[in-house]
């Protein structure tokens, strides 16, 4: 189940970076969204076929908060982490 935790891992710039995961649907449409890579890969299973994982880092001040990197789909990284853990697994 800890396959995402360490793939993708963005630089925290200062003490309000937030790294932000996203899960959405095949047509594009967000299903989940929060900060814990856990939670992206338990929504990305539970998804339906088609769907993707992105990351972001955002700022976050009092109110407001600014991205600060784009969105970068990690779909394919978290899925061959997934099958090299599987395969090391299974020896």
């Amino acid at each position: 189940m800890g396959a995402i935790v360490g793939v993708i891992k963005l630089p925290r710039r200062g003490k309000i970076a937030v790294v932000f995961y996203e899960v959405s649907d095949p047509q594009g449409i967000a299903i989940w969204g929060g900060e814990s890579p856990q939670e992206a890969l338990n929504w990305y299973r539970r998804s339906p076929a088609g769907s993707k994982i992105w990351v972001s880092q955002y700022e976050a001040a009092e109110e407001d908060a600014k991205l600060i990197s784009d969105m970068i789909e990690i779909t394919p990284i978290v899925l061959a982490t997934i099958a090299d853990s599987v395969e090391r697994w299974s020896k």
